[in-house]
């Protein structure tokens, strides 16, 4: 196996705070409680917390600059503009940054003004990504989100008036939802232009309230034939399908295609995951995942922060990359995967051939690519490298 070399470098950012969680999300995010005194303390003391680590973090980043910084949650807008400034700022200070570097943040609409927005475009976040889920009353009830249609629609359209780079956080196949509401939601959220929308089949996880009791969701017949008039709906409004759930006209974000890519990302925050390539191996590490015992462990045991470092075998690296890289469709080349992986890319069309002759993959010379047919059945092209 080839020695690895350093692949592009990103930095995510956990902010695990919710007004409340909602019913189908399984992320490691908790409800906030005090009020709003406790909680800027809360946020203060978090934000600290995340500078400290990022002290350490930093010298595995190898002199590469950020392409990317993601501010995830939970919902990071409950942090104040201030707050998010501060951290940026810090991050700047002890990581270089590259001049066209994206800095997402995702946002609820029931928790954010044109103020707020305008704040965070100051602080340094340059595209916004709002979770709204859908646009229709009735469902976001039975979703639980704490905003409505009309909150949505303010904040579409303040975030369409400060930033030139959004995203739109929609969710299909809902409690009830038959495929007529579904493309009426799709087509609703088409109408502010976004740069990207993430559109995606809500999937109750079995942590979960919905996961422990399923609401009645759609039956595969429907889901598909929402699948395929939604995917013609956003084909017709320009817009590129080139992730699993993802679709951008000119936009893709820069941070989630570096993590398809198989690319380096540090991680800060309760629960955040990161992978670095250092001296040619692939280095994983997750982190505590309540904020207060993360704020403790980074304030008094430095290294207890950590739960789990693990080098990734050899053996595990083919699984590994294609996990990541079938989400996206773009062809795989030759050199993206040797470089990306250290491994031989006869090997990999081999371990493909069986898939080759089924019609879901197709080659040439020197890349390879999932076919249409191929991009429904990725998980069972998984299932034969476990």
């Amino acid at each position: 196996m080839a020695c690895i070399p350093d692949p592009p470098l990103g930095l995510y950012i956990h902010l695990p705070w919710c007004i409340r969680k909602c019913p189908y999300c399984d992320f490691n995010s908790y409800g906030i409680t005090g009020d709003a005194r406790a909680r800027q303390s809360s946020f203060a003391a978090y934000t600290d917390a995340l500078l400290r680590e990022l002290q350490e973090e930093a010298k595995t980043a190898g002199g590469r600059p950020l392409i990317s910084i993601y501010l995830g949650g939970g919902t990071p807008s409950l942090f104040p503009p201030a707050e998010i400034q501060r951290l940026l700022r810090g991050v700047k200070s002890l990581l270089d940054t590259a001049p066209d570097c994206e800095v997402s943040m995702e946002a609820n609409p029931g928790t954010v003004t044109p103020e707020s927005l305008l704040g965070y475009r100051e602080a340094g976040v340059n595209r916004l990504s709002l979770g709204i889920q859908s646009l229709d009353d009735a469902f976001l009830k039975r979703l639980s989100r704490i905003h409505s249609r009309d909150e949505a629609f303010r904040a579409i359209e303040a975030a369409g008036k400060i930033f030139d780079n959004y995203n739109l956080d929609l969710m299909h196949s809902l409690p009830g939802q038959d495929t007529a509401a579904a493309l009426s939601d799709l087509a609703a959220a088409l109408e502010f232009h976004p740069s990207h929308l993430s559109w995606y089949q809500l999937t109750p996880e079995e942590d979960t309230p919905f996961g422990r009791n399923t609401p009645e969701l759609p039956d595969e017949e429907t889901t598909e034939e929402i699948c395929l008039q939604g995917f013609q709906l956003l084909a017709e409004a320009g817009y590129r399908h080139y992730e699993i759930s993802a679709f951008t006209r000119d936009r893709p974000c820069i941070h989630n295609r570096n993590y398809w890519k198989f690319g380096d990302y540090l991680a800060l925050g309760a629960g955040a995951h990161s992978k670095i390539t250092l001296s040619g191996k692939i280095i994983r590490k997750s982190r505590q995942p309540r904020p207060g015992d993360y704020i403790k462990a980074v304030t008094e045991t430095p290294g207890e922060a950590i739960r789990e470092t693990r080098t990734v075998a050899p053996e595990d690296l083919l699984f590994e990359y294609l996990l990541n890289r079938l989400r996206l469709f773009e062809d795989i080349t030759r050199q993206e995967f040797e470089d990306a992986t250290g491994l031989s890319f006869q090997d990999l069309r081999e371990r493909l051939r069986p898939f080759r002759k089924e019609g879901l993959i197709s080659e040439s010379e020197n890349s390879l690519a999932l076919t249409s047919r191929g991009a429904l059945f990725v998980n069972r092209i998984l299932e034969d490298f476990l």
